[in-house]
């Protein structure tokens, strides 16, 4: 291993510390092409200005969805302002209450009554429940369930990370072609049906009988592709942090599996923003500088960004700044929900956040209501990865 390769490691293995040591002396980090961004008001600054900082996506996006694009990959164009507003008409904020909460805990409740008191809850339970959401609520079931959750999980990452093998990355793009023709010949299963179903492709296509624009097959096919890949793996990956958090802080799960029982929802809420602040989805988000610009303009540690830069918003790192938070190093569930960026911030902040911040509290909690939770014994109990995203995570409980 070389120096560069040690100092990766080093950093990846002491996040927080990294990120201390950059708020506190090299706030804004330049180096050539690329500028690190750790402080919370610099974060919010480049996150806050999408028509100065665009997004990355763009190209993988083409790929994704061959040659188009989905709104997640637009800068702030009309396009972007008229699929929003489209998936916004089918995907509901008051499906939340009516539809979505009573779907994902039937969903939770049902597999936790199933077992034995042994888990792997990324296999039998994190991911399951998104996927059956996905398939009951969008009206995707996939090929098979397995199919769905693996081809979303490995475009997320082909989407959102940079350091993919080439080999990792042609296997996601073979990936999104399946998905494409899954969707594709589901868009067409669908309008032959007649019955009409109540769920997000039957929307789209009432939306496209009135003629609405930017409704056409092709449209709801990338629009959907786009929402899926956001849909399962985020919250899987998500819950099972959070459960694996609380297995490290006994104090805390003992608090936590108090609420649960209780059905303290909006404890559990709270619990599930402070435990990802610590043990994070993922440490920032990229932008890139479509013209020149200064960051922090009139303080001392402003920096002149030149066009073309790849810019990292260390999300992360500005969860964790004292200049904003109170006692960020403390555990607390006072904090208001703005000191949180898990779902990003500004014109690209994370579509279903309302719905993600119903699924992930609900799956925890159905776990967090089991007795005596724990980790299963020696290695079975240790969060095994597969590229991004958690594989494996075994629990036992009392029954």
């Amino acid at each position: 291993m070389n120096f560069i390769d040690k100092i990766k490691n080093w950093g990846l293995n002491n996040l927080p510390l990294l990120f201390a040591i950059l708020r506190n002396t090299i706030p804004i980090f330049k180096l050539k092409k690329l500028v690190v961004v750790s402080r919370y008001s610099d974060v919010q600054e480049v996150l806050s200005r999408p028509n100065i900082f665009g997004v990355t996506y763009t190209e993988k996006m083409q790929i994704i969805t061959n040659g188009s694009n989905f709104f997640l990959g637009m800068n702030d164009t009309p396009n972007y302002t008229r699929d929003v507003s489209n998936m916004r008409l089918v995907v509901r904020r008051n499906d939340v209450d009516t539809i979505i909460t009573p779907m994902i805990e039937n969903f939770s409740n049902s597999i936790i009554s199933a077992s034995n008191g042994s888990m792997d809850i990324v296999q039998e339970l994190t991911r399951v429940v998104p996927a059956l959401f996905t398939e009951k609520y969008m009206g995707i079931p996939g090929p098979s369930q397995d199919e769905i959750i693996d081809w979303t999980s490995s475009m997320f990452q082909y989407l959102f990370y940079p350091d993919n093998s080439s080999e990792f990355n042609n296997n996601a793009i073979q990936a999104a072609q399946k998905t494409r023709d899954y969707l594709d010949k589901l868009i067409k299963d669908r309008k032959s049906y007649d019955e009409k179903n109540d769920d997000i492709i039957g929307r789209c296509l009432e939306l496209q009988t009135s003629n609405t624009p930017g409704m056409s097959d092709i449209d709801i096919r990338n629009n959907l592709l786009g929402i899926i890949i956001g849909a399962i793996p985020t919250t899987s990956k998500s819950a099972a942090l959070v459960i694996d958090y609380l297995l490290d802080h006994p104090e805390r799960l003992a608090n936590a599996q108090t609420a649960a029982k209780n059905d303290n929802t909006e404890t559990i809420r709270k619990l599930v923003l402070e435990c990802l602040r610590f043990n994070s989805f993922g440490a920032g988000i990229f932008r890139t500088a479509l013209e020149p610009y200064t960051i922090a303009k009139g303080t001392f540690r402003s920096k002149k960004i030149t066009k073309g830069s790849t810019v990292i918003a260390l999300t992360q790192s500005a969860m964790l700044d004292g200049r904003k938070l109170n006692n960020p190093k403390a555990f607390s569930l006072n904090r208001p929900d703005y000191s949180y960026m898990h779902f990003g911030y500004g014109m690209h902040t994370c579509f279903g956040e309302h719905i993600n911040m119903v699924q992930i509290p609900i799956i925890v909690k159905s776990l967090l209501k089991c007795s005596n939770l724990r980790r299963a014994s020696g290695e079975q109990g240790v969060m095994k990865n597969i590229g991004q995203f958690p594989a494996h995570l075994n629990v036992q409980f009392d029954i």
